[in-house]
C-alpha cells in the first residue's frame, strides 16, 4: 500500500468509529461519486414515473424479437412521429451479434425507431430512422458513437421545466444513498447517448438556475463534453465565472477516446474475440487528446478522458505524458482517465508511473464464479485478467477514485463496494479482509478535488458536517448484506 493510500485508509479507522449515543445508524464518510451522469439519471426516473406509449423501455428483454414488438406497439402510438427507447443489450438476448435494422424495420417500416443500448454508445435504428436522418440504409442497424448524432438530431429537445426536474431528480437520488459531491460526466443525448451535438450550455444553464433557486441536495462538478461549441465557450471563461451558483462548478473537460465494450466501440490494438472483423472506434487520437488538455489546463481547467479499450487507453497515456512533459509542474491528478478498463501490462505501469487519476467503476466487475466472463468474450481469454484489474492498480499504486457511471436507474448505495469485494479482478480479490474494505470504503468516500488534491475522508466520528448514517456497518456485515444496507436519513454536506 502507498503511503498516499496508507494514509487514506488510517483516515477510515477514525471514520469508521461508534457514533454518538443519540445517533441512529453506523456514521461513515459521506459518499463521493467521481462519475456519474445526473442529468440522465433523473430523466430515467421521470420516465418511469410517466406513460410515454411511444417510448420503448427495453431493459429486461429477453430477445431481438421482444425489443421489436415493444418498438412496434410504441410506433402505433407515435403515427409519423418518433419512437426512442433505452436499455436493449444483445449480450442479455444470448447472442454475442449486434442486431440489424432487418426486423426492426419489417414491423416498423414507417415510423423511425431510435433505441439506445445499455451502454450509452449504440443507437438500434430502423430504416424510416436512417432515411429521415439522411443516411444510407441497407441492412445496418447499429450505429456507433459519432455515427448516432444525425439519427440524435431528430429527437425534440426536451422542455425547460422537463431538464430541470431531471436534473433535480436525479441530484435528490444521489443524495438519498448518502452521496454529497459528485462529478457529472457529462449530459447525454436523449434516449441515452454520448453524442456531441447536444446543447449542453442549455442544460447547464438550468441546471445552475434551478440550484440558484432552490439549493440542490449535493454539490456537483461539471464536465463539458469536447470537441463543442459550449467546451469553447467554457475555456473562455474567467476562472470564477465557471463556479456557476451554489453548488455548481464547471471543472473539466470531458474528452472521448473511444466507445464501449458491449457495443465494440472501445478500441482494441487487436480484433475482438467474438468478432474479429473489428477492433473498435477510436474517436480521438494521441495528439487532438493532448492539445485539448493543454487548453484545458493553461485555462485552469482540469481534463477528464474517456478510455476502455486498451489502444485507446494507449492514446491517452501518449497524450497526457507529452502535456506533464510540456506542463512539469502540473500536478498530474489533474488528467483522469475515466474507466481505464483494459489496458496493457506497459500502460498499466505507465499509468501509476505519471501519476495520472484514473476513474474506476466497481460495478462494472463481473462476480466471481460466472464463466465466460463478459471480459473474456469480449477480448479474449488471454487479455481477461487485464479487464477492470482494480486490485492489481491498487497494489501497484495506481491514483484510483471511484464512480458509478449511472446513466439510468441508480444502484443501491453501496453496490460499487459490493461488487469491489466479490468480482473478479476487483479490489476485493485478495479475499474479505478488514484491510480491503476498508480500501473499499476510502474508494467511496474520498475525494479528488478540482485541481487534483487527493483528499482522505473526513473524520466522521468527530465531524459535524461529511458524513453519512448506514443502516449496518459496511466493515463487517456479511458480503451479501452490503446491497440491503440503507440510508436511513440525509446525508451532510462537506463545507
Amino acid at each position: 500500500m502507498t503511503g498516499r493510500c496508507a494514509l487514506l485508509a488510517l483516515a477510515l479507522v477514525a471514520a469508521c468509529a461508534t457514533p454518538p449515543a443519540e445517533q441512529e445508524g453506523v456514521r461513515v464518510p459521506a459518499f463521493v461519486d467521481h462519475h456519474v451522469h445526473v442529468f440522465n439519471v433523473g430523466w430515467w426516473l421521470r420516465e418511469s414515473q410517466r406513460t410515454d406509449p411511444a417510448y420503448v423501455a427495453a431493459g429486461g428483454a429477453t430477445s431481438e424479437a421482444e425489443v421489436v414488438a415493444r418498438a412496434a406497439a410504441a410506433a402505433k402510438a407515435a403515427p409519423g412521429g418518433l419512437v426512442t427507447g433505452f436499455g436493449w443489450s444483445q449480450d442479455a438476448w444470448g447472442t454475442p451479434m449486434l442486431p440489424t435494422s432487418v426486423a426492426l424495420s419489417a414491423a416498423v417500416p414507417d415510423v423511425p425507431v431510435a433505441m439506445a443500448r445499455t451502454d450509452g454508445h449504440a443507437l438500434w435504428v430502423n430504416d424510416a430512422a436512417l432515411k429521415r436522418a439522411g443516411l444510407k440504409t441497407g441492412g445496418r442497424g447499429v450505429l456507433l458513437e459519432r455515427q448516432t448524432e444525425p439519427v440524435l438530431a431528430l429527437v425534440p429537445a426536451p422542455s425547460d421545466d422537463a431538464i430541470v426536474e431531471a436534473w433535480r431528480l436525479g441530484a435528490e437520488a444521489l443524495a438519498d444513498r448518502g452521496v454529497t459531491r459528485a462529478y457529472d460526466a457529462g449530459v447525454l443525448a436523449l434516449p441515452g447517448i454520448a453524442a456531441l451535438n447536444t446543447d449542453f450550455g442549455r442544460y447547464v444553464r438550468l441546471l445552475a438556475a434551478a440550484d440558484d433557486a432552490r439549493p440542490l441536495p449535493l454539490q456537483l462538478f461539471l464536465m463539458i463534453p469536447a470537441p463543442s461549441p459550449y467546451a469553447e465557450e467554457v475555456l473562455a471563461m474567467k476562472p470564477a465565472a465557471r463556479q456557476l451558483s451554489p453548488n455548481v462548478r464547471i471543472t473539466h473537460l470531458k474528452l472521448f477516446a473511444d466507445g464501449a465494450l458491449g457495443s465494440r466501440g472501445a478500441a482494441l490494438s487487436h480484433p475482438y474475440a467474438d468478432d474479429p472483423h473489428t477492433t473498435g472506434v477510436l474517436r480521438m487520437y494521441a495528439p487532438e487528446i493532448a492539445e485539448w488538455s493543454r487548453r484545458a489546463i493553461d485555462a485552469g481547467i482540469d481534463v477528464a478522458t474517456h478510455a476502455i479499450g486498451d489502444e485507446a487507453v494507449h492514446q491517452v497515456l501518449d497524450a497526457y505524458e507529452a502535456v506533464l512533459r510540456a506542463r512539469p509542474d502540473v500536478e498530474p491528478t489533474r488528467l483522469r482517465i475515466e474507466h481505464f478498463s483494459y489496458a496493457s501490462e506497459v500502460d498499466m505501469v505507465r499509468a501509476v508511473r505519471l501519476g495520472v487519476a484514473l476513474s474506476v467503476q466497481s460495478n462494472f466487475n463481473t462476480p466471481r464464479g460466472v464463466s465466460p466472463t463478459f471480459a473474456g468474450q469480449r477480448v479474449g481469454v488471454a487479455g481477461a485478467p487485464r479487464v477492470y484489474a482494480w486490485d492489481r492498480l491498487s497494489q501497484m499504486g495506481a491514483v484510483l477514485v471511484e464512480g458509478s457511471d449511472y446513466f439510468g436507474e441508480p444502484g443501491a448505495p453501496l453496490l460499487g463496494m459490493y461488487y469491489g469485494l466479490v468480482g473478479i479482478n476487483a479490489v476485493g480479490e485478495r479475499g474479505d479482509s478488514p484491510e480491503v474494505r476498508q480500501e473499499l470504503l476510502r474508494l467511496n468516500t474520498a475525494w479528488l478535488a478540482p485541481g487534483g488534491a487527493l483528499q482522505a475522508p473526513v473524520d466522521a466520528a468527530k465531524a459535524k458536517a461529511g458524513f453519512v448514517l448506514l443502516s449496518g456497518d459496511p466493515l463487517t456485515v456479511p458480503a451479501e448484506s452490503l446491497l440491503t444496507i440503507r440510508v436511513p436519513g440525509p446525508a451532510r454536506q462537506p463545507r
